[in-house]
């Protein structure tokens, strides 16, 4: 029987997860977010609480309850790490810096702290947390079996970096079809699947493309709540790569020439108007039904997958989609 999603309101009246910030990280994940604090302190600490808060509401239900607390742990040390990259290609635009933090977690060339024009301390910080992150992982009893699969997810998490930051560099290039191509992978839902399946008490290994099927729109998801949620704090940060700012951009909702004056000078002359029309077109509620799409879409697999419980997974998107919209700047 299909299963319709139940499609919210754009306007929450409350967030989920609102007592999130009420929440102690754990002895793993507290070392490195008071290093974070003290040598990067480009967000603050709500950002690795509000992940701690949600992460059961996704986890495979194959993952063993023994291991969870370890499950979750290297969800959020995953989460911190690709944040930091993030942010040094979007946020400082450090190509030089970046660069050498796209090569932390491989061998081939190890990351050099000490290259001319890097910042050290953040490769230096990446390379403790990737370590941190590495040792939660190869810690699951089925570890071994997605060693490869768990390190190809997280170098396409990277190259979704890395496409932001030719965003940031030539603007010109944004697009919504290369955006759902590339953007959606820094949302690193399947390197957090790869995680569960290294912990789980019991797993088919046929099902894996089915299960992957099934991430893939779990993971479009939670891009979507993203966009939905940021675009208006990235807009006024003088970022119009979100989607949701895009389709405007294609619909003709707002122009080219609008977006480069917000870029040029991100001040509430510029970007109130965007915002305005943007909120008036319709084109976050085009994207909720997009959500409630793909979540209608994944459960044609309830009835494929007998190593997990598809239904629990998507289930546990519909909150974590209500804190998204509930934490919009004009919610």
């Amino acid at each position: 029987m299909k299963i319709e999603a139940k499609r919210p309101p754009l306007e929450v009246e409350t967030d989920p997860f609102s007592d999130a910030q009420q929440r102690t990280l754990s002895e793993t994940v507290r070392p490195f977010a008071d290093a974070y604090d003290e040598l990067i302190a480009d967000r603050d600490r709500s950002a690795w609480r509000w992940f701690d808060a949600i992460e059961p509401e996704f986890r495979l239900s194959c993952v063993s309850d023994e291991y969870g607390q370890r499950v979750r742990d290297a969800k959020v040390l995953a989460t911190m790490f690709i944040t930091v990259i993030d942010d040094v290609a979007e946020c400082h635009g450090d190509r030089t810096t970046l660069e050498e933090l796209l090569l932390v977690p491989f061998d081939s060339r190890p990351a050099d702290p000490s290259r001319a024009g890097v910042d050290g301390e953040y490769v230096r910080f990446q390379q403790d947390l990737w370590d941190a992150l590495l040792e939660q992982y190869a810690a699951g009893p089925h570890a071994g079996e997605f060693t490869d699969l768990f390190r190809f997810d997280v170098r396409q998490a990277l190259q979704s970096v890395d496409y932001s930051a030719l965003l940031a560099q030539h603007p010109g290039l944004v697009g919504e079809r290369e955006l759902r191509t590339y953007d959606v992978y820094n949302m690193m839902l399947f390197p957090f699947a790869d995680i569960d399946l290294a912990n789980a008490l019991a797993f088919d290994s046929r099902e894996l493309s089915a299960v992957r099927n099934v991430v893939a729109h779990g993971q479009r998801m939670a891009r979507i709540g993203n966009w939905i949620a940021t675009w208006e704090r990235e807009l006024a940060d003088g970022d119009y790569s979100s989607c949701v700012v895009v389709r405007a951009l294609e619909s003709g909702v707002v122009s080219r020439a609008d977006l480069q004056a917000i870029r040029t000078a991100p001040t509430d002359a510029t970007v109130d108007p965007v915002v305005d029309r943007i909120r008036e077109s319709g084109i976050e509620a085009e994207f909720i039904d997009r959500w409630c799409r793909e979540y209608e879409s994944a459960t044609d697999y309830c009835g494929e997958i007998d190593s997990l419980d598809v239904r629990a997974y998507l289930e546990g998107f519909e909150p974590i989609f209500r804190s998204q919209l509930a934490r919009r700047p004009s919610a």
